[in-house]
């Protein structure tokens, strides 16, 4: 089912109230110390608590919800962790399309086609068209305005703008997001946390959100640097990947070797 949620995240003022809330529950802390922060501090200086409200169930409605407890540990280690600030911004693109059908509907079928394409900016005018041609055939969309479809496509831009995807004011230009070497290690777990029993990595439906084509996955993942966390074999056209460490430690891990250029 498709919903507004991205209109909401991205109208957060001040974006530490998503990584903190995150960062939060990761760390095993009550809801009422959570609430306490957002509520009665009012630490992020949100005004009303009818927004305070509104902001924390659609954090939790994103971004806190887990296909697996693999999926759970692997996200939730990654929030606990200091620093990985690149990593931290793409887990929250990866969880958002995860949770949210339409952010990912959006996310493969028009940013990711435009980045592909090598085109320099995203036109909000391109996702505008894309949802207008969804609302033609999905009836909960059929009861949005026009202005709601509009502020969609503009709430989605804005999340990738606070996420390092793309940059600018008027128009929205991309940036370089091809993930560093200990990001790719990160998204690869988190990728292969969601239960599904292929080892093929290329048959997962979320791989194509690493912004990286089938060759050059390949070749990445097959640096000497990254056989210390992962196995990477190929038969046919197939790119089996596993695992060399639980969910849970693998940030620790990463963190070992490449703190000092985190």
């Amino acid at each position: 089912m498709y919903n507004t949620d991205i209109n909401i995240i991205a109208s957060i003022p001040d974006f530490n109230l998503v990584t903190d809330v995150i960062g939060d529950y990761a760390q095993g802390k009550s809801e009422d110390d959570v609430y306490d922060k957002i509520f009665t501090q009012n630490i992020y200086g949100i005004r009303t608590g009818k927004s305070r409200d509104r902001f924390l169930h659609a954090i939790k409605a994103v971004f806190l919800k887990f296909k697996t407890e693999d999926h759970k540990a692997v996200f939730y280690t990654l929030f606990k962790t200091p620093g990985f600030l690149q990593a931290k911004k793409m887990a929250l693109f990866y969880q958002f399309a995860i949770n949210n059908d339409l952010f990912f509907d959006i996310s493969t079928t028009v940013f990711l086609k435009l980045y592909k394409a090598g085109r320099l900016t995203a036109d909000k005018a391109e996702f505008v068209s894309y949802l207008y041609a969804l609302r033609d055939d999905h009836t909960e969309i059929r009861k949005w305005s026009d202005s709601t479809i509009e502020m969609i496509a503009s709430k989605y831009l804005t999340f990738l703008k606070k996420t390092g995807f793309l940059k600018g004011r008027a128009k929205k230009e991309f940036c370089n997001i091809t993930p560093d070497d200990f990001t790719l290690v990160y998204l690869i777990y988190l990728i292969k946390s969601l239960g599904e029993s292929n080892s093929d990595i290329l048959k997962n439906s979320f791989t194509p959100l690493l912004m990286l084509d089938q060759a050059n996955l390949a070749d990445r993942l097959k640096k000497i640097s990254l056989v210390d966390y992962i196995t990477v074999s190929t038969l046919g056209y197939d790119l089996n990947v596993d695992l060399k460490y639980r969910y849970e430690e693998i940030v620790d891990v990463i963190s070992e070797k490449y703190q000092p250029e985190i």
